[in-house]
Formats: C-alpha cells, sequence, structure tokens
C-alpha cells in the first residue's frame, strides 16, 4: 500500500533540476535580515537619471550592494578549506526570470567588478546579458544548462558537489568542461517584486559560497513617519540573507546602515552611482 497518492511526475525546468540537487538536511546557516525602506528619493532619482537604458530598482540596489561590500571587504570572502579568502574584486549576480518550453526557469548572469560601472553602464550590461538569456545567444551558458538538462535529477546532486569542490575548495576553472569560471560570484540581487511579491525570505544556495543575497520587494504604499509625521508613504521591503559562516552581526549592523542610509538619499551620495575612477583602483 502506497503511504501517498500521486499522479505522476512534473517535467523539471533548469532551476528547478538545480534546486533539488542543491538542497538536502535542514542545516541552514541563514540568517534573515528585512527591512523596509522610503522609497520616495530613490523614485524620484532613478526616474531624472541620464540613461540610454532605463536603470531600474534591482540595478540601483546593485550599485549599493557594490559600494557597500568595497567598503566593508570583510563581506566579499569565498570559503575553502575552513577559511575565508578575500575576493580581489566585486562581482555581482543578478537573477534573470524566463520564460520556456517547460514553464517558468530562474536564471541570471554576473556582472564583473561592478563598481567600474556608472549606473547607466549597469543598466545597459544589463540588458545586454538578459537578451542573451532570453534569446539563447550565449554559448557558455547554452552548454551549461544543455549539460544540466541531460543528467537526472538523483545524480546531479553528487555531481554539483564535485564541481563545487573542484570550482571553489580547489580554486580550478572547469571552462574547457563548459561550466564558466565563478558563476554567482560576491552577491545576488532577485528582484521578488517582478513576481508581485511585497517581500520574500530567499535561501542562498549551498553551491554558490556566496556571503550575502538581497530580495527586493514590489514597492507599495505604507503608513510612514517623514518629519514627526505619519503619512501616505511609499516603501520598499528589502530583505538581505546572510551566511552566518562568512559575518555576524558585528560585521552586518554597518554594512545594513550604510546600503539604508544611501538607499534613502541617493543625492547625498552622487559618487556611489559612478564608475570607480583609475585613482580609486
Amino acid at each position: 500500500m502506497k503511504n501517498i497518492s500521486y499522479d505522476g511526475h512534473q517535467k523539471l525546468s533548469t532551476y528547478r533540476k538545480i534546486a533539488i540537487a542543491s538542497w538536502r538536511h535542514p542545516r541552514d546557516p541563514n540568517t534573515y535580515c528585512p527591512t523596509e525602506l522610503a522609497y520616495e528619493n530613490a523614485e524620484a532619482f532613478l526616474a531624472v537619471y541620464p540613461a540610454e537604458t532605463a536603470p531600474t530598482l534591482t540595478h540601483y540596489v546593485a550599485k549599493i550592494m557594490a559600494h557597500c561590500m568595497e567598503q566593508y571587504p570583510q563581506m566579499n570572502h569565498v570559503l575553502r578549506w575552513g577559511r575565508l579568502y578575500k575576493r580581489s574584486q566585486v562581482d555581482i549576480f543578478i537573477s534573470t526570470m524566463l520564460r520556456t518550453a517547460v514553464g517558468k526557469d530562474l536564471t541570471g548572469f554576473v556582472i564583473p567588478d561592478l563598481p567600474a560601472l556608472n549606473l547607466a553602464e549597469l543598466a545597459a550590461r544589463s540588458q545586454t546579458e538578459a537578451d542573451k538569456l532570453r534569446y539563447s545567444t550565449d554559448p557558455a551558458i547554452m552548454r551549461a544548462q544543455h549539460m544540466i538538462n541531460r543528467v537526472p535529477a538523483l545524480l546531479l546532486r553528487p555531481l554539483m558537489l564535485i564541481q563545487e569542490f573542484i570550482q571553489y575548495t580547489l580554486n580550478l576553472s572547469l571552462d574547457r568542461l563548459g561550466m564558466p569560471s565563478d558563476p554567482i560570484g560576491s552577491a545576488i540581487i532577485t528582484n521578488v517584486g517582478a513576481l508581485g511579491f511585497e517581500n520574500a525570505f530567499v535561501p542562498l544556495s549551498p553551491y554558490c559560497r556566496c556571503p550575502v543575497l538581497v530580495s527586493v520587494g514590489r514597492p507599495h504604499e505604507a503608513p510612514a513617519l517623514r518629519e514627526g509625521e505619519v503619512v501616505a508613504g511609499k516603501c520598499v521591503s528589502i530583505t538581505f540573507t546572510f551566511d552566518h559562516r562568512y559575518a555576524d552581526g558585528a560585521h552586518g549592523a554597518p554594512f545594513f546602515r550604510r546600503f539604508q542610509k544611501i538607499f534613502e538619499n541617493p543625492d547625498r551620495f552622487p559618487k556611489v552611482f559612478e564608475a570607480r575612477s583609475a585613482s580609486e583602483d
């Protein structure tokens, strides 16, 4: 007699296969830090920012994140052999939702050395990378997805463990096998607001060796305190997911405070949205 009655199995998307292969027992080091930030100044800043490709809230958050990770480099490390090694630059992964033959699929792209781009350049570069995903024009990504789709989910977990060990623990590139080097980078930005969520607690994948993920919710109206009075304000919920192996409250608090200050007052920090100058390298 069956324990559970069910009607066949679901055809899995690429990301769903990766997710099934990724998580096992609940040994979760994630620390979730939600906050609700005033959005009016950010919205006004983005509306008038000079750019051929209009920057979005995701790009805005990515630029602030990259700046904060440079200001607090203890957040920009990779875990190898039980030790934390500082990354030489800040690379940010931006999640992207695609429509595929088997339904919606979650993927994304890395912007290497993001502080070297200004906000307009980041928006244009992101558009180019997203188009590569939508129109399947990136050979490296297509090879990786093709490999994943051919492997049964049951075998994908041990293969991903081997891949993680080679790429991160041994720090060896698998480019020759069609796997991109450091496919996630320093931090992940995912805009759950694009799906209609005002907030979400998003876990870090155990295979990405990434210390922080930022979930960006849908801007919404809410009671807000402005100059000592409660008014109808526009807010956005942002949740940080920190890996506790990389950082604790002493590291996360100043990082979080600086992020909040810049997010709510972009006009006071114009250099954050510019490209890093050569003299700063």
